[in-house]
């Protein structure tokens, strides 16, 4: 299991009680928010933790656990709580969460492309952060895309030359998907692939979209390199499709070290490991 990091509000409300107005301890509703907060983190939590930071008995924290799974926002697990599987939230959220994370990984991929590479950039939230750096750093390269928000972002960079995938259209992501965005895909090479996923762990790098899966999968398959971009927070995170194994992917680049059993994986399938802390 992960341990808390507990910030200085946390602590403070701790420190106090977290007593409210009225006298009682910290609301239901904000104990509440206060753990799926949390689990944005970290992919897991202990209840016994939860209790010490909240102020709260360990029963207390059982049952908001109880109700948090009830309503489907958590899973439950022997002594704590986890993510939800195969959800993530929607590109907009993702978008504003984890900026700076996002930006310092977009600037490590900067540095790493050449002048007249040939690029596959998938979609997603971090992926797009990744666009703007290259957009603003990178000259004379060509982009394969799948996503239009990722496109409309390369193309202020007049030097890059993009090239959009067909395919059906995914409304709520902004991407295409489906058997004529992979026949596109299949019928380029690049010198590198760089995509992200819902969750990476010791068994694979994973998407909650099977659909987007499968073009990720694609784009790993017909690039001389290799590249997974995702930050901390999706650790471990298991979601719906596994697209790829650690022995596929050449170079990893986050925003802090993994540790356990995903470090061992990450190590033994001789997948470099570039940590961009913002």
């Amino acid at each position: 299991m992960v341990s808390i990091p507990v910030t200085a509000d946390v602590e403070q409300l701790a420190g106090r009680k977290a007593r409210r107005a009225d006298g009682d301890r910290l609301s239901k509703t904000a104990r509440h928010q206060h753990i799926i907060s949390q689990l944005t983190a970290a992919p897991t939590l202990r209840a016994s933790e939860l209790a010490a930071v909240l102020g709260v008995s360990t029963e207390t924290i059982r049952r908001d656990l109880m109700e948090l799974q009830e309503q489907k926002l958590i899973n439950r697990t022997y002594g704590g709580a986890s993510r939800p599987f195969a959800l993530e939230p929607s590109l907009v959220d993702r978008k504003r969460l984890l900026i700076a994370e996002r930006e310092a990984i977009a600037a490590a991929i900067g540095d790493l492309i050449q002048p007249n590479e040939v690029l596959m950039l998938g979609a997603g939230a971090t992926t797009f952060h990744v666009a703007r750096r290259l957009a603003a750093t990178a000259r004379d390269i060509t982009v394969i895309v799948n996503d239009f928000a990722i496109a409309g972002a390369l193309a202020t960079n007049a030097s890059i030359r993009i090239l959009c995938c067909p395919g059906r259209y995914h409304a709520t992501e902004g991407y295409v998907f489906g058997t004529q965005t992979i026949a596109s895909i299949n019928s380029y090479e690049a010198n590198r692939a760089i995509v992200g996923a819902t969750g990476v762990g010791a068994r694979g790098i994973n998407d909650a979209d099977e659909e987007a899966g499968a073009v990720y999968g694609a784009m790993v398959k017909r690039a001389a390199e290799a590249i997974i971009v995702a930050d901390h927070s999706k650790f471990e995170q298991r979601a719906l499709t596994v697209f790829a194994q650690w022995s596929e992917i050449d170079r990893f680049v986050t925003d802090r070290a993994p540790e356990g059993a995903l470090a061992t994986a990450v190590r033994e399938a001789g997948t470099e490991l570039i940590v961009a802390p913002c």
